[in-house]
Formats: C-alpha cells, sequence, structure tokens
C-alpha cells in the first residue's frame, strides 16, 4: 500500500525491490497521478501489478491484508486527529511483522527556507525547473507554508510558464510516529547514502 505515490518513481522502485508483489499506489493530485499512471501503463510488469487510486490519505479505502505500507512525503500534511485514524486503519490491517515506511521530507521541524531551485532538466529547447520554499505557520503550533514552484524557460531564459502550489506540513520527526503509532523505529539516516530527510521502518513491537 503506497499512500501518496505521486509521479510513481518510489512505486517504481517498490516494484523492483519486491517481484512479483501487487501494489495499490493512491494518488490524489491529478497532475501527478497522470504521470504516475504514464509510467505504469508504458511498463508491462507493472501494468501488472499496480493499481492506481485517486484517494487522499484521509478518504482511502485500505484493503483488508496489507503485508507493507509506505507514506513518502505524505504524513506532514495531516493533522494529528488524521494521522491518528490512518495508523489505527493501517494497524487494523496489516499483516503481523508488516513495515510501515515513513519519509518526513527534510522538513521535520518548523524553519524557515528561502526560495531554492532544488532540480532543473533540459528537455529540447526548454529547461525546466522546480523551486521550493517554507515558512512558519502564523501563530506557534501551526504548520508550515510550503510553496513548491514549476517554471519552463525558453533558450533565451526567458519564462514560458510559471505554477505555484501551496500546501500546509505539519513538522515532526519520526520519534512522533513512533508514539502515536506504538510502534518500534528503526531509523535509517544512519546507513549508506544516508541524507538529511527523516526516514524510518515501523513495526509493531511482539
Amino acid at each position: 500500500m503506497e499512500i501518496g505515490a505521486g509521479s510513481g518513481l518510489v512505486t517504481a522502485a517498490i516494484a523492483a525491490a519486491l517481484p512479483g508483489a501487487r501494489i495499490l499506489a493512491a494518488e490524489p493530485s491529478t497532475v501527478l497521478r497522470s504521470v504516475l499512471t504514464s509510467r505504469v501503463v508504458r511498463d508491462p510488469d507493472l501494468r501488472g501489478r499496480v493499481t492506481v487510486r485517486p484517494d487522499t490519505a484521509q478518504e482511502l479505502a485500505l484493503p483488508d491484508r496489507i503485508s507493507a505500507a509506505v507514506l513518502c512525503g505524505v504524513a506532514g500534511h495531516l493533522d494529528q486527529a488524521e494521522r491518528a485514524d490512518l495508523w489505527r486503519r493501517l494497524t487494523e490491517r496489516m499483516l503481523p511483522g508488516a513495515p510501515l515506511v515513513v519519509e518526513l521530507m527534510a522538513v521535520d521541524r518548523p524553519v524557515a527556507m528561502p526560495r531554492t531551485r532544488l532540480a532543473t532538466r533540459r528537455v529540447g529547447g526548454q529547461d525546466y525547473e522546480w523551486w521550493f520554499a517554507a515558512r512558519p505557520g502564523a501563530g506557534e503550533g501551526d504548520p508550515l507554508v510550503l510553496h513548491s514552484t514549476w517554471r519552463v524557460l525558453d533558450a533565451a531564459g526567458s519564462a514560458v510558464r510559471e505554477e505555484t502550489e501551496t500546501h500546509r506540513w505539519h513538522a515532526f520527526g519520526l520519534e512522533r510516529v513512533a508514539a502515536e503509532t506504538g510502534w518500534e523505529l528503526r531509523d535509517l539516516r544512519g546507513g549508506p547514502g544516508a541524507n538529511s530527510a527523516p526516514l524510518g521502518v515501523f513495526t509493531r513491537a511482539s
């Protein structure tokens, strides 16, 4: 069960790591779900194993039994009550020893991040850029305000088009997830290729 599958990069990685596993990939964003579906359709292996759903984490109807769940860049979009409901529903359905993988981006505390270009790629005669910024909410305890901006530039460097999305993000760390779920945490940031993004595996204590 992948909640918030985005464009399908993680979906493809899960499929490669678990040959034969069936994957239910939920992504509410129409744009990202279109990319995800396109990625699945053009790969015969993914096409036979991945089911794409349009639901948010709050409204997603979970299968009766789940062997693993993955949430990358999703949990912070949910408030405490919404997370509690999701953890409860997952706990009721996940098989014994089933892992819950949670990634919290690199904003696990309420800090400001100036507008920064995170990625750029030349496609044909145009450059595509992704810019990101974050600022604390207006009041203490309010969620962060995240801005993602996508820019398309022509060969002369002039903007052809630009789109910005704004989201709210509740900043917390993996330890908060462990406390909310009551599950044991294995923090993966200390392994090979570790980076600053909180990434952990949770399993129920025996």
